[in-house]
């Protein structure tokens, strides 16, 4: 089975959760599949995915962010994308590859998934965050149930807006893992790696870790600096690290640390910016706080601290909930907003030392064994939508004539069929004259597998040629044949008489 896997993003500098998973699920279905990976750019992803020995290709594609925070203009945008044919790129690559489905990462990655059901193939949308509730949603909804054929949530609360409206079996849910932070498998923190995360903070018992691909005001940070200041002046034993990007937001980040180095306790703070390897970084810390203002669709960060061990403070904030539910680690999570809440939580995990986590009962919810076991249903349901859209495909085909010039009714691409292949047309070749061209819709093309490109040639301009080809070769013969009777050199071209007349001139002149 041919697969292609379409990310919405590949930073540069971070990664983010939802790429994260990608990553894993390229990764396992990449021993039963054929997988490629398209990534806008180059980053951490595509590098991670080479490294893995994934194929990769870059592709830059629109997105419609108006999707996750759904808005009146979303049927505007589509009926966009469908009457000036943005899509048709898309169109001409799935013509190329012909995969047998197309998984599409995040609710905003909607242009790979129209192109392939436009052309009938199996897309499977997986959506990683929870799409904003307000009077637009269910619009943001319907377009992605419209263009997919298996939705795949990471939580509960991210499929809880398509329940209304999606047929259950048309909704999976597939919680991701992280087997590098599983036990057995995490490396052991070593000391020099410790003294450099806390290099220049002064002696502390206690190290309270914030973690994000990014410093964005949704993810919290100015709650958590809020709540580890009023922390600064009950306790002296404490040290706070804030690991997160720089994703554009300067106003905001130097809110951010204006709030630290206006404070008498400075010193006790260390931004470290975004870091892609934290197995040695969680079990150095004593706690996690995840205070995100937003309902997050599951929460990486969350699960890689639990599995190492690390107790994890985080506001209710939609998957958040559930990752700390399933763990038992129910008891620590705070209403979302109530930084209140959050510094008497934080404070009660440093006076209860001994209460661990079950990192037994979070592998056994999030580990790899528990996500490979339900990845074997997401398998028999996309070999069966496979198998369904060979079906109907099989039922609508209708064979084209072969040795005809075809062009999809998206695209600008000429194809000619010759032994059952389409044959890409180079874009330099001549005799196709455009009122021969016959005009079908994409699926009909997509039925046939793609041959090599080539130059072509119509009847009537290599009839032309080889007629040109024989008369030059007449003319030669004639030539000749007269040339050797010394007959008048009549019919034969002007050029050719004028020299044969030069020279005889030039033989009557010397006798």
């Amino acid at each position: 089975m041919k697969i292609l896997l379409f990310s919405h993003l590949s930073g540069a500098s971070y990664i983010t959760g939802a790429e994260k998973y990608l990553f894993l699920f390229a990764q396992e279905l990449s021993s039963a599949a054929e997988c490629t990976l398209f990534v806008p750019q180059e980053g951490i992803l595509k590098a991670n995915a080479d490294r893995a020995g994934i194929p990769t290709r870059i592709e830059s594609i629109p997105l419609m962010w108006n999707l996750y925070v759904p808005d009146e203009r979303i049927a505007l945008e589509e009926a966009a994308i469908l009457a000036e044919n943005k899509h048709a790129g898309l169109i001409l690559l799935l013509q190329q590859y012909r995969p047998d489905a197309v998984i599409v990462n995040t609710c905003v990655n909607a242009l790979p998934a129209i192109a392939a059901k436009e052309l009938g193939i199996p897309v499977v949308w997986m959506v990683m965050e929870n799409i904003d509730r307000n009077e637009y949603t269910m619009q943001s909804v319907q377009l992605i149930h419209r263009y997919s054929d298996l939705i795949v949530h990471v939580s509960d609360h991210s499929r809880s807006c398509f329940r209304p409206i999606v047929p259950d079996d048309k909704l999976l849910l597939l919680p991701p893992a992280s087997p590098e932070s599983e036990p057995g498998r995490a490396s052991s923190p070593q000391l020099h790696e410790y003294r450099a995360w806390t290099e220049g903070m002064p002696p502390h018992r206690f190290l309270i870790g914030y973690i994000s691909a990014g410093i964005q005001r949704s993810k919290g940070l100015h709650h958590f600096l809020a709540m580890a200041l009023r922390l600064c002046e009950v306790r002296k034993d404490l040290c706070f690290l804030c690991v997160a990007g720089s994703v554009g937001d300067y106003e905001y980040e130097r809110q951010c640390q204006s709030m630290v180095e206006q404070s008498a306790f400075h010193d006790r703070f260390r931004f470290a910016g975004f870091q892609s390897d934290l197995s040695s970084l969680y079990p150095s810390l004593s706690a996690v706080v995840i205070p995100s203002l937003v309902d997050e669709g599951f929460g990486m960060v969350a699960l890689e601290a639990l599995l190492h061990g690390t107790r994890t403070i985080a506001y209710r904030s939609g998957g958040l909930s559930e990752i700390l539910t399933a763990a038992g680690q129910e008891h620590w999570l705070v209403e979302k907003g109530d930084i209140d809440g959050l510094y008497g939580k934080v404070k009660s995990v440093l006076e209860q030392p001994s209460d661990a986590v079950d990192i037994r009962r979070v592998t056994q919810a999030f580990g790899i064994d528990a996500y490979k076991s339900r990845l074997a249903a997401f398998h028999n349901t996309l070999r069966m939508l496979d198998l369904e859209a060979n079906e109907r495909r099989k039922a609508a085909f209708r064979p084209l004539k072969q040795h005809r010039v075809y062009m999809g009714d998206r695209t600008q691409v000429r194809y000619v069929l010759r032994r059952g292949m389409k044959l890409r047309v180079a874009s330099q070749s001549n005799g196709v004259r455009q009122r021969r061209v016959l005009v079908v819709p994409e699926s009909r093309l997509y039925a046939y597998p793609s041959g090599e490109d080539i130059q072509y040639e119509s009847a009537r301009s290599v009839s032309k040629r080889r007629a040109k080809r024989k008369s030059a070769k007449s003319r030669a013969k004639a030539y000749k044949s007269r040339k050797r009777k010394k007959l008048p050199l009549k019919g034969l071209p002007r050029q050719k008489r004028r020299r044969k007349s030069q020279h005889r001139l030039r033989q009557k002149t010397k006798k």
